[in-house]
């Protein structure tokens, strides 16, 4: 079997095959009951979320791993984030049960963490009320510093937000014992105002309700706010990339099937970054319309893609014959096709609350991971010719600016 990096696009892709037996089947099936449905989704981003951190703070610490330890937080803490995120919606569908005052609520909260919790609060019974005041107020300044920083969940999945700011404008020293332990209390507290009689015991460090809290070991941090020599993708694509990777050798060994969702979304968003990043910074696309395009394309990987796909043709120079763009069209167009929104991997239902996943589909992780390397390592090849391209051309031009001033 090719390793990881050696896989390219292949001209007979075909994203939902699979072989009986195949020790890697994978069938998803969502019961409906969006209280359950929201809670399991929940548990499997922060099981995987509480992987990543496990391995981040062992054996990468131990091995020294700076480029893991600082490159793969991006996507960790996006899959804390969501976590919080599904859990706080499955509680709230406990209290709010009508389809249409969910979709209503849904709207108003969108990803709103602090909004969300107040809601929450509002909607329940004064004899369901969780009465540690303490941890509820902790939880709230929590939900607060998320919601100051990332009220759009979109801070740790992009380089920017649509408003163009920056998350990380400086470098900085992230503790991952102290963002470990803030999610794990929050998780647990928000999870035993959902199980209602649970009894929530504080195991847990006492940090602040800040989402960065910067100091530890120098081996348990995360060093964020490089310039990347102005790469801002860089980064993103390689951490959503690398933690998709990790997540898929976990099924691999463990036949833990449960980190299937994770991984595909991580992967999902991978390939996303990949398109954008050829257009914002390897495409001849004045940076201005190439920003404007990402905001009107969104989340399409068909829309990202028409943006590039001829000047990629065109510097490509690919011999006679040579389906390589063809294939690549493929792949986008199969991905899009089964999650053209970009949420059919990170939420049970849609933005109707229409379920996914009603009737039983069943997965080959192995292809699916495969198709997912293919269009990544595809799209990191583009992204060095193109920037090399663009460096020649820069040198080329300077070269001939100071043979006309000499």
């Amino acid at each position: 079997m090719l390793s990881n990096e050696m896989k390219w696009i292949r001209s007979n892709m075909a994203l939902f095959n699979f072989e009986k037996n195949n020790e890697y089947l994978i069938t998803l099936q969502n019961s409906g009951n969006l209280v359950v449905d929201f809670k399991k989704y929940a548990n499997d981003f922060f099981d995987g979320a509480e992987r990543i951190i496990h391995y981040l703070s062992d054996e990468a610490a131990e091995r020294q791993d700076i480029a893991k330890l600082d490159l793969w937080y991006f996507a960790m803490l996006y899959l804390y984030r969501q976590s919080l995120e599904l859990l706080l919606k499955s509680t709230i569908f406990k209290y709010v049960t009508q389809k249409e005052d969910r979709k209503t609520i849904i709207g108003e909260i969108r990803h709103d963490l602090k909004e969300g919790l107040d809601m929450l609060l509002e909607k329940i019974p004064d004899n369901e009320k969780y009465d540690n005041d303490a941890e509820i107020n902790w939880l709230l300044l929590f939900f607060e510093d998320i919601s100051r920083v990332d009220k759009d969940s979109d801070m740790f999945r992009y380089p920017f937000g649509n408003n163009l700011q920056i998350l990380f404008d400086k470098q900085t020293h992230i503790s991952l014992l102290a963002t470990h332990e803030n999610m794990n209390r929050a998780y647990s507290i928000l999870n035993t105002i959902h199980e209602c009689n649970a009894v929530y015991i504080n195991e847990y460090e006492s940090y602040e309700p800040q989402l960065f809290i910067e100091g530890g070991h120098y081996y348990q941090q995360s060093v964020v706010g490089y310039n990347y020599l102005g790469q801002s993708f860089y980064p993103y694509f390689t951490s959503y990339e690398e933690v998709g990777k990790h997540l898929e050798d976990l099924i691999k060994k463990e036949k833990y099937q449960d980190m299937f969702l994770p991984m595909c979304y991580i992967f999902r968003n991978a390939v996303e970054l990949g398109l954008k990043q050829l257009i914002v910074e390897d495409s001849h696309i004045p940076r201005e319309e190439a920003l404007k395009v990402l905001k009107k394309k969104k989340h399409s990987l068909v829309g990202l893609w028409n943006k590039i796909e001829a000047e990629i043709e065109q510097y490509a120079n690919a011999p006679k014959g040579d389906t390589t763009i063809i294939d690549t069209r493929k792949y986008i167009q199969a991905f899009h096709d089964f999650d053209n929104s970009s949420d059919i991997f990170r939420y049970p239902t849609n933005r109707n609350l229409d379920t996914y996943f009603s009737t039983p589909k069943t997965f080959d992780m192995m292809n699916i991971a495969a198709c997912f390397h293919e269009l990544c390592n595809f799209l990191s090849g583009v992204d060095s010719m193109l920037s090399e391209i663009k460096d020649y051309e820069a040198e080329m031009r300077s070269y001939y600016s100071d043979e006309m001033n000499y």
